[in-house]
């Protein structure tokens, strides 16, 4: 899938707070009724810590590295971040523990999202699985971390890989629109929010999002092509 290259998950960008939370899960959320479960579990750390601010990163006295760094090499290795097996424990606990510490920590989110999906529509990724239940629901931390956190684009761009990843573009171009209306610099952003509107068939859209991101330099050809295709038609 072309949609949201995995190279935009490491890209670092400032928090902001436009809307209201109700606001955002209003606008944001989609038409589905999300079970808001997963905000009741307990923070690790007594408090969310916010991926992008400085102080997750910090050294301190107990560990070197910062919280981020402690958590990644005790919860998520590259078995987990590519679903082949838990680290400490069966799949998905240690993403959740990663989201329970870190709630909008991007890959995190994102491997949930895939585990929640191969879980649901691969029969043979489930067999490999020691329980074939999710305790919460990808869309509850994704609007969990856009709550706690509201507004950062680069947590809007990973909600809306889940969100194309099922096959919502209405949401997914809502999502979207809110990234580049608040990081209207944001390429990734644009470059996919032409895809999306690739698959709403709205070429005029997808084609202004194109050349933006296409005027900044994006390397990517998926969405030229696809646009190609769909103006053909």
């Amino acid at each position: 899938m072309d949609f949201l290259p995995e190279k935009a998950l490491g890209i670092l960008l400032v928090a902001f707070s436009i809307l209201s939370k109700p606001a955002i899960a209003e606008n944001l959320a989609g038409s589905i009724t999300i079970d808001r479960s997963c905000f009741e579990m307990e923070w690790k750390r007594g408090k969310p810590f916010d991926y992008y601010h400085p102080e997750t990163r910090e050294s301190t006295g107990t560990f070197r590295g910062g919280l981020l760094h402690l958590v990644e090499k005790y919860h998520f290795n590259d078995d987990v971040r590519n679903l082949v097996k838990g680290l400490s424990g069966a799949m998905p606990g240690d993403i959740l523990f990663v989201l329970n510490s870190i709630p909008n920590h991007p890959s995190a989110l994102d491997a949930y999202s895939r585990y929640a999906y191969q879980l649901q529509h691969s029969e043979l990724f489930r067999k490999k699985q020691a329980s074939a239940m999710l305790s919460h629901s990808a869309d509850c931390l994704f609007l969990r971390a856009n709550e706690v956190f509201p507004n950062n684009p680069e947590t809007l761009l990973v909600w809306a890989i889940h969100q194309f990843r099922n096959k919502r573009f209405n949401a997914a171009q809502q999502i979207l629109e809110r990234a580049v209306a608040i990081a209207p610099d944001y390429v990734e952003a644009h470059y996919n929010l032409g895809l999306v509107y690739v698959e709403l068939n709205n070429t005029e859209a997808a084609r202004k999002h194109a050349t933006i991101a296409y005027d900044a330099g994006y390397p990517l050809m998926g969405l030229k092509n696809k646009l190609a295709t769909l103006e053909q038609k």
